[in-house]
C-alpha cells in the first residue's frame, strides 16, 4: 500500500470546509497555485504556466467535490517531477 496517498480522509470532528482547507495547504505545499474559478461543474483541473503549477478549483462545485478533486490532482500528478522556478534556469 502506497504512503503518499493524497486521499481526503478526515481527522476526528474535521468538517468538510477544513477538509477542503487542508487539502488546498496540501497542494500548495505541493508546488501549486490554487486558482478559484467557476467552471460550471466541468471539475477541477490543473495545467504549468511558465513553469508554475496552476490548479483551477471548479468552485461552482460542492467542497466536498472540491476537496477529492484536489486528492485525485495530487495522486495524478505525484510522480511528474516539479519544474525548477525560472531563476534557477536562468543561471
Amino acid at each position: 500500500m502506497r504512503t503518499d496517498s493524497f486521499t481526503p480522509s478526515e481527522p476526528a470532528a474535521e468538517n468538510v470546509l477544513q477538509r477542503l482547507n487542508r487539502m488546498a495547504k496540501i497542494a500548495r505545499n505541493h508546488g501549486f497555485e490554487i486558482r478559484g474559478e467557476p467552471l460550471g461543474g466541468a471539475g477541477s483541473t490543473w495545467c504549468e504556466i511558465r513553469g508554475r503549477r496552476v490548479l483551477f478549483l471548479d468552485v461552482s462545485q460542492p467542497a466536498a467535490e472540491q476537496a477529492i478533486a484536489i486528492a485525485e490532482i495530487l495522486e495524478e500528478t505525484a510522480s511528474i517531477r516539479p519544474h525548477a522556478p525560472m531563476a534557477a534556469r536562468a543561471a
